[in-house]
């Protein structure tokens, strides 16, 4: 089973791929990829070099580019989730793929804010004004091979409120598993 995770600034696509995690499905994430990529150029690994660079890959080598190289490293017989799709071409290489869901994880601004602010990762928004300039260029735009967020979440085939618990989320992430898959899970 491969699992997708979309959803946009601090929604909560990291607490859902960590709840797979332990359970022992194996995690990529579409900005490791890039991160490898700006790493090998000599780039501090920022926000804004990973967007650059995934990007560039993108225009270079095709907007699924992320994709076929996460693919490129799938093991038959092990679980898979794949965190951060961000280009809808991104969606449409793992639909080729049997036993692919892909879970659309959304929470309110005001919680997205607060996780943001709390996690202080490296190129995150410091202010509300960083903030929505980050969620209005990674939501609402639509180029070929740049960030597609809002059309990958749309393509979604279940959707995950994080409005509640950590419990709350698991039991929405299992319900949705158990739906989603004609083989029974083991979670």
């Amino acid at each position: 089973m491969i699992i997708g995770v979309t959803g946009l600034i601090g929604s909560g696509k990291g607490a859902v791929a960590t709840m797979l995690v332990a359970r022992s499905f194996i995690r990529f994430g579409c900005s490791d990829i890039i991160a490898e990529e700006v790493r090998t150029r000599g780039l501090e690994v920022t926000r804004a070099h990973l967007i650059m660079v995934g990007n560039e890959i993108r225009e270079r080598e095709g907007s699924d580019a992320l994709a076929r190289r996460i693919i490129a490293k799938i093991q038959v017989g092990n679980n898979y989730v794949v965190e951060g799709f961000r280009n809808i071409a991104e969606v449409k290489a793992f639909r080729e793929l049997p036993d692919f869901l892909l879970l659309g994880v959304a929470a309110g601004k005001q919680r997205r804010m607060h996780w943001v602010f709390d996690r202080k990762r490296v190129g995150d928004p410091n202010t509300l004004a960083e903030f929505d300039a980050l969620e209005q260029r990674d939501f609402l735009q639509f180029t070929p091979h740049g960030q597609q967020n809002a059309l990958c979440f749309a393509l979604s085939d279940y959707y995950l409120s994080n409005e509640g618990t950590l419990a709350e989320l698991r039991t929405q992430l299992f319900a949705a598993l158990h739906q989603g898959t004609k083989a029974p899970v083991s979670l």
